[in-house]
C-alpha cells in the first residue's frame, strides 16, 4: 500500500491547491479508502490557490505603513496595526480573513473516512495527512532554506521594535530623531523585500511533484487504514482525514474544524498527523508553531517515548518543528491533543521541501514502513490505555 499510494499520487505530476489535479487526487484517495472498507466522502470548501497573495498584502502594508508613520503618524499607525493583526491571525490560525475570504476564489476538498460498519465509541483517533502540494520559491532553494527560521525571527524582532516605536512615539516628535527614522526606514525596506519574495514565488514558482511533501504522509495513513481495517482498534473510533489546501495556510484543516465545531470534543478527539516523511531522521514533533510553539499531546508523547525504547524503533526521537506550520497546529491552537510525525534533516527541516527535487526518487520507502510500524503500535497502545482510563 505504501509504494502504490506514493506512485499513484506522484503520477499526477503535482497536486497544487484548487487545481483539477488536486481534485482528481482526492477522488482517487476516496475510492481507495472505499476499497479498504471505509465510508469515504469529499467535503468541498472555498480556498485560495496560494498563500503568496495573503502575505504579499501583509508585507506590503507593513512596508508602506512604517516609513509613512514618520510623515503621517495616524494613517501609518492604523495601517501598521491592521497589518500586524492580520499577520498574527494568519500565524496562529485563529483568524485569517485574507486567506479564508478575500483570496478564497477556488475550490478544494478534504477526504474524510470512517469504517463502514463500526460501533460508536467514546474516543476518536484521527489519522491526518495533507495530499496537496506547494510550488517552488527562492526562499526554499537548498541554499536559502537554512535562513527561513532566522529570517522569521528577525521579522518578529523588527515587528516588535516597530510596534514599540510607533505606539510609544505617537503624538510626539521622538520618531523624527535620526536613529529612529533610520530604524523605521530600514524596517520598511526589509518588509518590502519580503513582499517581493512573495511576488517572486507567485510569478516564477513551479508546482512540485510533492513526493515527500506530502505523498509520503498520505501513503503512511493509507497503509495504517489498511492495517487497522483488518484488525480494528477495540476501544477507539478510527477516522481518516486527508486534507486539501494545507499548503495555503492549512485551510482544509480550518474548514474541517469549523464544520465539526459542535461534534468534536477536546476530551475525546485526538489527532495524529504525518507530513514530509522523505529523508532524514524520523521523529515525533514535540512542539510546533512559529510565533508561540505549542506542545504535542503529553499522553501521546509519553507513549512514543516508551515505544522508542524498543530496538526496532531506537532511531526515532522527539524533536521540535518551528520552521513552518503543520495541519495539527489548527486543532492544537484550539485545545485539542495532537502529535505529528516528520522526517527532518540535521538542521531541523524536511528534505526535499518545496523545491524541484521533491520527486519520488528521493523518498526512502523503508522510512515510510518504519513510520507505519511505529504509528500502528502507538495507536494500539493508545487504544489499550483508553480502555483503562
Amino acid at each position: 500500500m505504501l509504494k502504490k499510494t506514493l506512485e499513484d499520487l506522484c503520477a499526477f505530476g503535482h497536486r497544487a491547491t484548487t487545481t483539477e489535479n488536486e481534485r482528481k487526487a482526492a477522488q482517487y484517495l476516496s475510492q481507495s479508502l472505499s476499497g479498504l472498507g471505509y465510508s469515504a466522502a469529499l467535503e468541498e470548501f472555498r480556498s485560495p490557490a496560494t498563500f503568496s497573495w495573503t502575505y504579499f498584502v501583509i508585507y506590503l502594508a507593513l512596508a508602506i505603513s512604517i516609513p509613512l508613520y514618520i510623515y503621517l503618524p495616524l494613517p501609518g499607525l492604523i495601517i501598521f496595526l491592521a497589518a500586524l493583526l492580520l499577520f498574527l491571525g494568519e500565524q496562529t490560525t485563529l483568524f485569517s480573513p485574507l486567506t479564508e475570504t478575500v483570496f478564497a476564489t477556488g475550490t478544494s476538498q478534504n477526504v474524510v473516512a470512517a469504517p463502514a460498519a463500526a460501533e460508536k465509541k467514546r474516543h476518536t483517533l484521527w489519522l491526518v495527512a495533507h495530499y496537496d502540494t506547494s510550488k517552488t520559491s527562492l526562499a526554499f532553494s537548498p541554499k536559502s532554506r537554512p535562513l527561513l527560521k532566522p529570517l522569521f525571527f528577525f521579522s518578529l524582532i523588527l515587528l516588535a521594535g516597530c510596534f514599540a516605536v510607533i505606539l510609544f512615539c505617537f503624538a510626539t516628535e521622538l520618531a523624527q530623531r535620526l536613529p529612529l527614522k533610520i530604524f523605521l526606514w530600514f524596517s520598511g525596506v526589509y518588509f518590502f523585500y519580503m513582499a517581493a519574495m512573495m511576488l517572486e514565488r507567485e510569478l516564477r514558482g513551479v508546482p512540485v511533484q510533492g513526493a515527500a511533501d506530502n505523498a509520503s504522509g498520505v501513503a503512511v495513513v493509507m497503509e495504517l487504514a489498511k492495517r487497522l481495517s483488518r484488525k480494528p482498534l477495540s476501544n477507539t473510533n478510527l477516522r481518516i482525514l486527508l486534507t486539501g489546501a494545507e499548503e495555503v495556510e492549512m485551510v482544509g484543516m480550518m474548514h474541517f474544524m469549523k464544520k465539526r465545531r459542535q461534534e468534536l470534543s477536546r476530551e475525546s478527539d485526538w489527532f495524529i498527523n504525518f507530513d514530509s516523511i522523505g529523508q532524514g531522521r524520523l521523529c515525533w514533533v514535540t512542539k510546533e508553531g512559529m510565533i508561540r510553539p505549542l506542545s504535542g499531546s503529553e499522553r501521546l508523547i509519553k507513549l512514543a517515548e516508551e515505544l522508542a525504547r524498543k530496538d526496532q524503533f531506537k532511531s526515532i526521537t522527539g524533536c521540535p518543528f518551528t520552521t513552518l506550520t503543520l495541519d495539527t497546529l489548527v486543532p492544537r491552537a484550539r485545545g485539542f491533543q495532537v502529535l505529528s510525525f516528520m522526517a527532518l534533516s540535521a538542521k531541523g527541516f524536511p528534505a526535499p521541501w518545496h523545491w524541484f527535487d521533491d520527486t519520488i526518487e528521493k523518498v526512502e520507502l523503508d522510512k515510510l514502513a518504519l513510520a507505519a510500524d511505529f504509528a500502528e503500535e502507538l495507536a494500539r497502545a493508545f487504544d489499550r490505555g483508553i480502555s483503562r482510563s
